[in-house]
């Protein structure tokens, strides 16, 4: 286990403190959250109105796994259940479609660029996503993040929430030496839960109004390393 130090948890947001840089995926590393809510609705219909419709309704979807969205998205619009071979054609689907979302859509504003200034700073950089970990591999690949994290954690059929405490207790890890970055409410309950400090990415959607307790929100990954990792002696 690396050696880490106590920090402050989010007060202040010291992140001299700091050890371990927790991320989520889409909409902080990736700006993928449109094409994949776009994906969820070609999964489901070829009606580009229907489409619009599960997009949008996709959107409020945060924090939880994939088998669980599909499975709203098919009691919110159709009702009746799908039936397993109707999930599994459906699950096969989005394999496809998020891939490409994924893999063309841009790094956010600042991305590459702040992971590897938490790597001169010896800041451990984690990946934490739902999309399922083979899938996830291919993707970080694709987009060459693999090159800029040190770990890389995809996600199953448990919300983020059950993934972040999972990681914390594998490798023992203190959450007042972590931060959590991510952009939807359900990343902020993972982090409320695990007791990990968040910081909260909005590009103005307003998803995290009413919310407080966290760092943030900035638009992109580039506004908060403006603001917080030019306060660390040694980053340029």
């Amino acid at each position: 286990m690396v050696d880490f130090i106590l920090g402050e948890g989010i007060k202040g947001m010291d992140l001299k403190k700091i050890k371990v840089c927790i991320f989520d995926v889409n909409g902080v590393l990736i700006d993928s959250n449109l094409a994949n809510a776009k994906a969820m609705g070609k999964a489901f219909s070829d009606d580009p109105i229907m489409q619009d419709h599960i997009a949008e309704f996709y959107l409020t979807l945060t924090g939880i796994d994939r088998g669980t969205k599909i499975r709203k998205v098919q009691a919110y619009f159709f009702g009746e259940p799908l039936g397993e071979n109707e999930y599994v054609l459906c699950w096969q689907k989005l394999i496809d479609l998020t891939r490409q979302s994924m893999t063309g859509a841009p790094l956010t504003e600042g991305c590459a660029g702040i992971l590897a200034a938490l790597g001169r700073l010896k800041i451990v950089r984690i990946a934490l996503s739902n999309t399922p970990l083979v899938e996830l591999n291919e993707i970080m690949r694709a987009q060459k993040l693999d090159l800029l994290l040190d770990i890389i954690r995809g996600g199953g059929d448990w919300p983020k929430t059950e993934s972040l405490a999972r990681f914390l207790g594998e490798f023992q890890l203190d959450p007042a030496v972590c931060v959590f970055i991510g952009d939807g409410k359900g990343d902020l309950s993972a982090a409320r839960y695990t007791k990990v400090p968040f910081v909260a990415i909005d590009p103005d959607t307003g998803e995290f109004e009413g919310e407080d307790g966290f760092d943030g929100p900035y638009k992109y990954l580039a506004e908060w390393g403006k603001k917080r990792l030019e306060q660390i002696p040694g980053y340029d």
